[in-house]
């Protein structure tokens, strides 16, 4: 048996063991400094999220996407007018309005300020202020009471997470039991990694390392924080283990598509091939369905015994 004390770990004979202590520290520094960059990094882009969905970018096309393939499965709940919802990660309030615009009652939350003054400010413009509550919240540690929603959703959130686990477990007390969670994740085998050999999935924990190795000895740094990648297999195991049942999953978006990280195609056409891919997927073709870059999936809490 071994407590942890602010020290360091303390064995049962009371001797304490510094070594443990330092990779305690290091490890809490290590997800401090980046959940603080993942912070600062959308702070200095909140407008860019609140006007990307307005572009004819293929990332704009793969946002509104996303974001349609997530209201599509709320709508196909049926939830009574007034259901309370909470929006993890409401970035520039996009899908809270959408949400409050459906007769919800939305608490979003964000770690970011700015992103709540645009969420704030969105649901003022579209005259749904009243049906919307924002507050600052980390998804690991949200302050809501246990069992306190109809609905969670988290939209592009656990890719910047370190530990997605302990935040479903999360998502699931604030749950109501037979409520519904729906998240989003980006998928580890997406059709233009495994296409360019410089972005290969099986190949990234040894370019992490070389990063690592550069940013050490000040030779790179990199221009934003760490992207997290599942493969739909890993989102639904940590679905599981957080006790959350699937429904419904689906991967969708494709592109850009790149060579060495060399983009092949301008938008107009990259849309064009994402669109025909897309539909590919939507009709079930193996082999397109699964490579997707995002993934989307909804999961219910257990219904009392």
């Amino acid at each position: 048996m071994q407590v942890i004390h602010c020290n360091g770990l303390v064995t049962r004979d009371g001797k304490a063991n510094m070594g443990g202590s330092t990779n305690v520290n290091s490890a809490g520094t290590m997800k401090a400094q980046h959940r603080k960059a993942v912070e600062t990094f959308f702070q200095d882009r909140s407008c860019y999220w609140r006007d990307v969905y307005q572009t004819d970018t293929l990332s704009a096309f793969i946002y509104r996407a996303r974001q349609s393939a997530v209201l599509s499965m709320v709508d196909k709940l049926g939830l009574p007018q007034w259901s309370h919802i909470l929006e993890v990660g409401c970035g520039a309030g996009l899908t809270t309005v959408a949400l409050a615009n459906r007769g919800y009652r939305v608490n979003a939350v964000d770690t970011v300020e700015d992103m709540l003054d645009l969420t704030r400010q969105a649901a003022d413009e579209a005259g749904l202020g009243a049906n919307v509550e924002t507050s600052l919240a980390d998804i690991c540690q949200l302050s809501f009471p246990s069992q306190h929603f109809e609905l969670v959703v988290a939209v592009g959130v656990l890719p910047w997470l370190e530990h997605p686990g302990k935040a479903m477990f999360e998502l699931h007390r604030v749950t109501k039991p037979g409520g519904y969670v729906i998240l989003t994740a980006a998928n580890r085998w997406c059709l233009h990694q495994v296409l360019d050999p410089l972005c290969f999935p099986g190949l990234r924990p040894m370019r992490w390392q070389i990063a690592e190795i550069l940013e050490k000895f000040k030779l790179w740094s990199r221009s934003k924080p760490r992207l997290h990648w599942h493969s739909a297999k890993q989102i639904d195991a940590l679905l599981s283990q957080a006790g959350l049942h699937k429904l419904a999953g689906r991967t969708l978006g494709f592109g850009p598509f790149t060579m060495f990280r060399q983009k092949l195609l301008p938008d107009s056409a990259g849309v064009k091939v994402h669109q025909k891919l897309q539909t590919l997927a939507d009709h079930q073709l193996p082999g397109i369905r699964s490579f997707g870059v995002g993934y989307v999936v909804m999961a219910r809490t257990p219904l009392p015994a």
